[in-house]
């Protein structure tokens, strides 16, 4: 609701009155236990042509609920915030001088506030602001007012938006089938999807009309303190669709039987006229129910009746807000996913839209053997202190021609045992390689001459400072310098007194 200014007289002195708010629309996320609190935040705008009598400036902020059933009504407050401002600059005439002025305002709404419920005729829940200018005796007052809407939305955690709604039965002799939905949460103006799986276990069997509505029920209570005195319960359709099954679609083979499968999806109004969210607060309670109505044709012609029903629930999206006219405009719902108004929820299993699988990443940039198989050699240039004895090349074209078996894994364990046995026995051999050998083979060697016999005494010189210099991961595969380890444990001195 846009602001609006009321008065008569010196009122055209004042150019402009407003309130000004961050955040017309509050969203609570959760349900009144778990809802975290908002901020109600804005400001109060003046603007002066002239100077103007004035006495003083308050704010007030309200919750208004009223409730009606069969010709009885209640009306109550259950919300008063109250805000009164100084003008500067005021004289003692109480004449406010030719100027802007603004006064900001806070309030911390709880998590518990019942959110607002805007639609029906005698029964609805809203928040309002009014400024006033108090103008004194024989002066009429300048007001404005706005309209505040708090949203309960679903948390971005709740089962609500995961879980899918199904009914799984069986007709005796007649039908398998299964009804379902993909959550049990809709968001408000958007579309409901509806997945049939219907098995014949009757040789002849036909589906004829199929029928799905979404209905809203909806329960009054007076005073909600006594829940046994309801007022009234009514109920409406706000979404159906009807069609004929065709009698050539063919079946699909599910779970061993031949099934039809299809789909089906409900357009829900835009307006909160035509339909509420679900909700359940200070005695208005909506709830919302697809039914379904298939008819069976038999063999004999005579036809039978599957009916059945899942409950859902209706939430306003923080993404797709109610206007002024509590409508939602259709310009934000053409050729959009009503799942990409879910603020926060992730998407569904096999909706993924930012994980890609090893296969489409680009190898450009990672250091890493080119190809789907690794290569021969220790990539990145790494040192390595032996060569590897082993037939790659063969072993690569076996990998992907066929499985290895068991025996020739047990032979090449065999073979990695005696060259690791033979590498032992050679490492104290005399070195009269040529300088044309392989890199890796020389480095081997050197690292072996230079090694000790285990048993004979070794002493190293630690440095506290040295220590604490620990390299980086890339820089300690390329150091030659490796910790010797002995392979018995180190002879400590006896100790006398």
């Amino acid at each position: 609701m846009a602001s609006r200014l009321f008065g008569t007289g010196n009122t055209a002195n004042c150019k402009y009155f407003n309130i000004r708010l961050d955040q017309s629309t509050l969203v609570l996320r959760g349900n009144e236990e778990e809802a975290s609190s908002v901020l109600l935040k804005g400001t109060l705008v003046l603007c002066l042509a002239e100077p103007l009598k004035v006495q003083n400036v308050r704010l007030r902020f309200t919750g208004e609920r009223r409730v009606g059933c069969g010709g009885q009504k209640k009306d109550d407050q259950f919300l008063r915030k109250y805000w009164s401002f100084e003008p500067p600059g005021l004289s003692r005439g109480g004449t406010l001088a030719a100027d802007n002025y603004e006064w900001h305002f806070d309030y911390v709404l709880p998590g518990s506030t019942p959110e607002s419920v805007e639609g029906l005729d005698d029964s609805w829940i809203v928040y309002r602001m009014k400024a006033t200018i108090d103008r004194g005796i024989l002066a009429q007052n300048i007001i404005t007012r706005k309209h505040i809407r708090v949203v309960r939305t679903l948390d971005t955690a709740a089962l609500e938006l995961f879980h899918e709604m199904r009914v799984d039965n069986t007709w005796h002799d007649k039908i398998d089938y299964t009804l379902s939905t993909p959550t049990k949460g809709v968001i408000f103006g958007t579309t409901v999807d509806v997945n049939f799986r219907i098995a014949s276990l009757l040789k002849g069997l036909k589906i004829g009309e199929v029928n799905t509505s979404l209905v809203e029920t909806q329960d009054i209570w007076i005073d909600p303190k006594y829940p046994e005195r309801k007022k009234g319960t009514f109920s409406r359709p706000v979404a159906e669709d009807k069609f004929d099954f065709p009698q050539d679609q063919e079946t699909e083979l599910v779970d061993g039987h031949d099934a039809w499968v299809f789909s089906r999806r409900l357009t829900l109004p835009k307006s909160l006229r035509q339909c509420l969210q679900t909700v359940d607060t200070m005695g208005i309670q909506t709830k919302h129910t697809l039914n379904f109505h298939v008819n069976l044709i038999n063999p004999d012609e005579h036809v039978s009746k599957l009916t059945a029903s899942l409950p859902v629930q209706i939430y306003i999206s923080p993404a797709l807000l109610m206007a002024e006219d509590n409508t939602i405009s259709t310009d934000h719902l053409c050729g959009v996913n009503p799942g990409a108004f879910a603020v926060g929820a992730p998407p569904q299993y096999g909706q993924h839209r930012s994980d890609l699988l090893y296969s489409d990443l680009d190898p450009a940039g990672y250091v890493t053997p080119a190809g789907n198989l690794s290569g021969f050699n220790t990539p990145y240039n790494s040192q390595s202190r032996r060569g590897s004895s082993d037939n790659l090349a063969a072993l690569a074209l076996a990998s992907t021609t066929a499985s290895f078996t068991p025996i020739a894994l047990q032979s090449r364990l065999n073979n990695l045992d005696n060259a690791t046995s033979a590498d032992r026995t050679s490492s104290h051999a005399p070195n009269n390689s040529s300088s044309s050998e392989n890199p890796s083979a020389t480095l081997s060697r050197q690292v072996s001459d230079e090694s000790t016999d285990p048993c004979s005494p070794q002493h190293f010189e630690y440095s506290p400072k040295q220590m604490n210099k620990v390299p980086s991961y890339s820089t300690a595969l390329r150091s030659q310098h490796q910790t010797p380890i002995n392979e018995v444990p180190p002879i400590y001195q006896p100790f006398e007194r």
